[in-house]
């Protein structure tokens, strides 16, 4: 009687868009919104531009769900949290293929974690590093330069250790500002943040963007069980899942706005591939990453490429 009496009830979700209430997400949240009525929910939708706050209000019982960034949903469910792991899927169709399957019903299971399930993927697209100097042009002339950090993710501060960087602890509204304003030298973000955030600004005309996923970066919708139908989220993650090709084409569109977008130098992509992938074998030992989600990518870079050698190995 008390899940009933919860489910029948409206249904609030904390929504991150650094952008606000008029944001492109709290758009397409709206949309979602009506789909979710045929699936006995009636949802009310709360903005918030700090998603650190959004994610204690979540956890403070303020609302029964919240759309943040995978890397902050790693707290929620470790296993969905570690998909925007450094390295771990190459390009578009590896995450495509992955979310594809995370979105069939065979894999609920996982979704769920305690009383949390994550009820939706969206790509947010590839992390790349922006640079204010494109003479730093490989791994080795990192060392001693200000890199932009997230303060909540221990795999950046690390990364940066790895690389001998000094990490600048940053989160999502002020990265771009010390970016652009010279506190750091190195940042990473997504294509999405060139316009919106100015980004363009710190790369000026001697920066470069290299065109290198560190990481696929998503945006996932983490529900509290209890507030829901019990076919809710699955329902959701079809949803979400229908929805990728017009998310990656707004991604898209964005990538191909940057100026100064160059892969890195003849040789230097195998270096910086292996040196990904040290540090997600590392990170995951230390459980930062969750060991059946590196697992589950491996199997996706190896469908997409079966000649790569790690895939006769068993390390990840």
């Amino acid at each position: 009687m008390l899940l009933a009496a919860s489910v029948s009830q409206a249904q609030m979700l904390c929504v991150f868009d650094i952008a606000g209430a008029q944001g492109p997400v709290m758009s397409s949240l709206r949309e979602y919104t009506l789909s979710a009525r045929h699936w006995g929910a009636s949802l009310s939708l709360r903005p918030y531009t700090d998603e650190r706050v959004a994610a204690e209000d979540f956890k403070a019982g303020q609302c029964d769900g919240v759309l943040l960034s995978g890397v902050r949903a790693r707290q929620f469910n470790a296993f969905t949290g570690s998909i925007d792991s450094v390295g771990a899927l190459p390009d578009y169709p590896s995450l495509k293929m992955l979310i594809h399957t995370l979105a069939r019903p065979e894999a609920s299971a996982l979704m769920s974690s305690g009383a949390y399930e994550t009820a939706g993927i969206l790509p947010l697209g590839a992390a790349y590093l922006f640079i204010r100097d494109r003479r730093i042009d490989n791994v080795a002339k990192m060392a001693g330069k200000r890199l932009a950090v997230l303060e909540h993710d221990r795999a950046q501060i690390r990364m940066a250790e790895r690389i001998g960087a000094q990490a600048v602890t940053a989160d999502i509204s002020t990265f771009a500002g010390k970016f652009n304003n010279g506190v750091v030298d190195v940042a990473v973000a997504p294509g999405v943040a060139y316009m919106p955030l100015e980004m363009y600004k710190g790369v000026g005309t001697k920066g470069v963007v290299v065109k290198l996923p560190v990481a696929q970066l998503t945006l996932q919708l983490i529900l509290r069980k209890t507030a829901f139908p019990e076919k809710f989220g699955q329902q959701s993650r079809a949803y979400f899942h229908a929805q990728f090709d017009t998310a990656l084409a707004t991604i898209r569109e964005a990538e191909d706005s940057i100026l100064y977008f160059f892969p890195p130098p003849d040789g230097d992509h195998e270096k910086y591939r292996d040196m990904m992938r040290e540090a997600r074998i590392t990170l995951t030992a230390e459980g930062i990453y969750d060991r059946r989600m590196m697992a589950l990518m491996k199997k996706v870079r190896c469908k997409q490429d079966s000649a790569h050698a790690e895939c006769s190995d068993g390390r990840e």
